[in-house]
Parts: C-alpha cells; sequence; structure tokens
C-alpha cells in the first residue's frame, strides 16, 4: 500500500511540476525578461515555489491518477490546468501574472542614507530591481536592503 500511495504522489508531483514550469515560462518571457531582469529560470522558478501548494495539489492529482474512476476526472482537469498555464504565455496574461507576483508599488527604500521612492519589480537572491519613477529608470540594487511601507 506504502508504495502505491508513494508512487501515486511522486506522479502527482510531476504533472503539477509540470504545470508550474508553463507557467514560469510565460512569466519569465512576458515579466522578467521585458524589465531586463537578470535572473536564471532555475532560481526563480525555485525561489517563487509555494512549497505547501505544490504537497497539497500533487496528493490530490495523485490520488485523481491511481483511480481507475477518477482517471477521467483527472484528465479533464488536468487539460483545464494545462491551458490555464498557456495563458501565461500570452503577453498582457503573462505581464500581469509577473506584476501580481513580484511587483509592489510606492514603497520607500533606504540605502545607506539615502532614501527614495519606486517601484519593486523583483527581489532576488543577489540584486533588487527597482523602478524609479523620478528618474525614469530601473536601478539594480544589492538584495540586503531595508523597505519600508508605502508613505
Amino acid at each position: 500500500m506504502t508504495p502505491k500511495i508513494i508512487g501515486s504522489f511522486l506522479l502527482g508531483l510531476i504533472f503539477v511540476l509540470l504545470l508550474d514550469f508553463l507557467l514560469f515560462i510565460g512569466i519569465k518571457i512576458n515579466y522578467i525578461d521585458i524589465y531586463h531582469i537578470k535572473v536564471y529560470y532555475n532560481i526563480l522558478f525555485v525561489d517563487n515555489q509555494s512549497y505547501l501548494m505544490l504537497v497539497i495539489f500533487s496528493a490530490i492529482f495523485g490520488y485523481l491518477i491511481s483511480g481507475k474512476k477518477t482517471f477521467k476526472i483527472f484528465a479533464y482537469i488536468y487539460i483545464f490546468f494545462i491551458l490555464i498555464s498557456l495563458l501565461s504565455f500570452y503577453g498582457p496574461i503573462g505581464k500581469k501574472l509577473g506584476k501580481m507576483m513580484f511587483e509592489k508599488d510606492n514603497l520607500v527604500f533606504k540605502v545607506g542614507n539615502t532614501t527614495f521612492k519606486g517601484d519593486l519589480l523583483y527581489r532576488g537572491r543577489a540584486l533588487t530591481y527597482i523602478y524609479r519613477k523620478d528618474i525614469n529608470k530601473i536601478v539594480k540594487l544589492k538584495t540586503p536592503l531595508t523597505t519600508y511601507a508605502s508613505p
């Protein structure tokens, strides 16, 4: 019984990771690359996973795959989720998803003694990308950075 449970969970994990893969490729193409944010896809993918959701959906998909009666239901649900994930390849939708995931508008940043306003575009492991409206430029700063709430 245990090998079947583990096997169905791992199979569900593979199917969920494929959906995530497609979703993040669309976001990389339509948000990350547009703002010239230098981050490898693997880092983007791993750093921005919701591991709790990954486990939950893997268990659900694994359960649906493992049953003969539930496999047909799984097939329809999975096709629906594939289509939803592929929507991120459409420019406006991929950009909107990227903004929802990463962008925070009108924040106040403090670097040393300098304080300025900007929009946080992406905070990565090494660099933070901020759009400064006052100079109309994207600024890259090292990630350990003090951020304040919106004024």
